[in-house]
């Protein structure tokens, strides 16, 4: 897998909810994505362990196999083939684990989903039964790429976010659903994401994370993991 198709998936992760009290020092999961765009259909199955006192989020892919995708709270990203002993790098903020859902996880940012943090202010909630409806609006800096975002909690947990864009063209919407609820964590075991894209194509993705294990039960060597002084750095 190229490291640009493993940079692209990794923003596809961010912004997704959970929540956790702060007694969650250490989180590794499996996960599976499908996505589907025009008829062809693409499966990735990783590793995930991530580490709250540094933000360290290492992403073992088992499917295809063969590369390790390390970031962390600064935004430091780099991608490592075990094959070929190389290793590519780069730093933004975009992909700085803090913006990851494992940090919405551990921080407790399911209120508005990072938006708060991103500029947004939420407009006055609108209840209907158990639900609480939310509309968000961009700040000026991001106002090209948004026009509004819309949230929707049942209790204290988001199970769907609609994304429009300047012209008020629904771009985005996500479902998220199957919550795996403990004292310290709540997580969604699936997250359904439709994207919509110009000229009327769209993708379909879904997110299927299993095998959760937090703090003590979260024992592997790849939480130590370290890509080898001489890997040969690439473009």
């Amino acid at each position: 897998m190229q490291h640009k198709t493993l940079i692209a998936f990794l923003l596809m992760l961010l912004c997704l909810p959970g929540h956790a009290g702060g007694g969650v020092r250490r989180l590794m999961l499996q996960m599976e994505t499908q996505s589907l765009q025009a008829g062809q259909m693409a499966e990735v199955r990783a590793e995930m362990f991530y580490q709250a006192l540094n933000g360290r989020l290492l992403t073992r892919f088992t499917l295809p196999p063969g590369e390790i995708m390390i970031t962390n709270h600064l935004g430091e990203l780099s991608v490592y083939n075990e094959a070929e002993n190389k290793v590519y790098r780069t730093q933004s903020l975009e992909y700085s684990s803090t913006n990851n859902l494992l940090y919405f996880f551990l921080h407790g940012k399911v209120l508005d989903l990072g938006l708060g943090s991103m500029g947004f202010e939420q407009e006055k909630p609108v209840f209907s039964d158990d639900l609480m409806i939310t509309r968000w609006l961009p700040p000026a800096s991001l106002r090209h790429l948004f026009s509004s975002v819309e949230l929707v909690h049942q209790g204290h947990l988001p199970i769907y976010a609609a994304y429009y864009d300047a012209g008020g063209g629904m771009v985005k919407k996500v479902y998220y659903s199957d919550y795996y609820q403990l004292p310290e964590l709540d997580l969604p075991m699936t997250v359904t994401e439709f994207s919509y894209l110009p000229g009327g194509d769209s993708i379909v993705s879904r997110i299927r994370f299993s095998d959760v294990r937090i703090n003590q039960d979260a024992a592997s060597p790849w939480f130590d993991f370290q890509i080898p002084d001489d890997a040969r750095i690439i473009d």
